[in-house]
C-alpha cells in the first residue's frame, strides 16, 4: 500500500507525527527505533509502499481520503505538548 500521493504529503505528515513522538528518529541521525518510521523511510529509498500491517498502524487505511492524519501511536513529546499549552 502506498500512503502518501507525493513527496510534499510524506513531508508533513512525519513532520506532524515522527517529528513530534517520542518514539521519533534520535536527533544524532541514527536509524529510528520506531517501526513505522523505519518503514516509511525504506519506503522513500524504495517504491514507497509499506505493508498493510504498517498500513493499518499508522492510520493510513482508516484515512484514505484524508491528506494528514494523526499516526495510529502517536505519542507525543514533551516539549510539544509544553509548544501547544503556550
Amino acid at each position: 500500500m502506498r500512503p502518501f500521493s507525493n513527496g510534499t504529503q510524506y513531508s508533513d505528515w512525519m513532520e506532524a507525527n515522527c517529528v513530534r513522538c517520542k518514539k521519533g528518529a534520535p536527533p544524532d541521525g541514527s536509524w529510528p527505533t520506531c517501526p513505522i518510521e523505519a518503514a516509511l523511510l525504506e519506503a522513500l529509498l524504495g517504491d514507497g509502499q509499506v505493508t498493510d500491517s504498517i498500513a493499518r498502524r499508522m492510520g493510513a487505511l482508516e484515512n484514505l481520503m484524508a491528506y494528514n492524519w494523526p499516526c495510529g501511536e502517536f505519542d507525543p513529546t514533551p516539549e510539544w505538548i509544553a509548544e501547544c499549552e503556550q
